[in-house]
């Protein structure tokens, strides 16, 4: 059997270690749940250490940490000893763009057991969260406030991740009002209205999801400069503003609600408002890219979809908005910037 050009592997030795790959997942997400990267955080430590301060089982630890090595986040460095590597800096809790609400989001029911169902949801081209939960993602989190509030976090550190391009791409110092639509606990706005001390912010998102936006805009400092505002970008009446964020939200809809979206957006906005959508985009190539994982998690969560840049520029300009560039940042979220003409 020849080995593969990537590597001293066979392809069945590679086949196996993906057919293993959640595995990795689960191993990542109990480190995150377990608060493994802060405790290492100051410098290695035993695992017979770290179970006691945990109150868990020292030989179970053990084999964690173990299993931590091969997904990158742990390195042994002495008999029993562990530290982290610098992947696994990223599950640390006080770090800026934190990744470990997502890798605790990511191993939750709400995404695991829907995922099990990916065979399901091939043959009908249809979500499988139903199936999995009873219900859709969206009720689920509102029966589940604590996965909601991780989800809610971890959609807020990727929103870390991005801010600081967008900012350095957009002036906004030439709105007056700008408005996170869908915004939830306000993260990415709070960055640009930082960044910008003369703009006002609207934080636009359902009721119950607003609730967790107050101490976040509390700790920012910005309670005097940041409106919260409750509804459905689904019904019309969404609030005025020079210039709209929509990060991560048309990916979530298929296209008759991305239209609605869209729309809804359009009568509220003054002419010559800025539409800034931040998302993902498909590549139109063979190119080598995370986008079609991340295209089915959107098939096996909420029938929604990744798209690419001629489908973002119909949907704009299905809804009368005007197309004036894709900019992509280094996370790989594009910057999608539209006008009302």
């Amino acid at each position: 059997m020849d080995k593969t050009s990537g590597g001293n592997a066979f392809p069945t030795q590679l086949l196996y270690e993906r057919i293993g790959g959640y595995w990795l997942t689960q191993v990542i997400g109990a480190a995150a749940r377990l608060g493994i990267a802060d405790l290492l955080a100051k410098g290695p430590r035993s695992s017979d250490a770290l179970a006691a301060e945990l109150g868990v089982s020292a030989d179970g630890l053990y084999r964690l940490l173990r299993g931590g090595i091969p997904a990158g986040i742990f390195q042994e460095v002495g008999a029993r000893t562990f530290a982290l590597t610098p992947m696994g800096e990223g599950l640390r809790s006080d770090i800026p763009g934190s990744l470990r609400d997502m890798a605790i989001a990511q191993s939750d029911r709400a995404h695991w057991l829907p995922w099990g169902q990916l065979t399901e949801a091939v043959r009908t081209g249809k979500s499988t969260v139903r199936a999995a939960l009873g219900t859709d993602i969206w009720e689920h989190f509102a029966r589940h406030p604590d996965e909601a509030a991780r989800f809610a976090r971890a959609m807020g550190n990727l929103s870390a991740l991005v801010a600081h391009e967008l900012t350095q791409q957009v002036d906004f110092s030439l709105f007056a009002h700008v408005a996170d639509i869908g915004g939830s606990q306000g993260a990415l706005l709070a960055q640009v209205l930082r960044a910008n001390p003369a703009c006002r912010g609207i934080l636009f998102d359902l009721p119950h999801v607003l609730e967790g936006a107050k101490a976040l805009i509390e700790a920012q400092g910005l309670t005097g400069r940041v409106e919260l505002v409750g509804g459905s970008f689904f019904e019309p009446g969404l609030p005025s503003a020079e210039a709209y964020l929509l990060k991560h939200i048309l990916h979530d809809w298929d296209e008759d609600a991305s239209l609605a979206i869209l729309r809804h957006l359009h009568a509220a906005a003054p002419l010559g408002a800025r539409l800034f959508v931040l998302e993902l985009v498909m590549p139109d190539n063979q190119t080598p890219s995370p986008v079609p994982l991340l295209d089915l998690n959107m098939l096996v969560l909420v029938d929604g979809r990744e798209r690419t840049a001629h489908e973002f520029q119909s949907l704009l300009a299905r809804t009368s908005w005007e197309l004036v560039r894709i900019s992509p940042t280094q996370g790989g979220t594009c910057i999608i910037e539209a006008v009302k003409r």
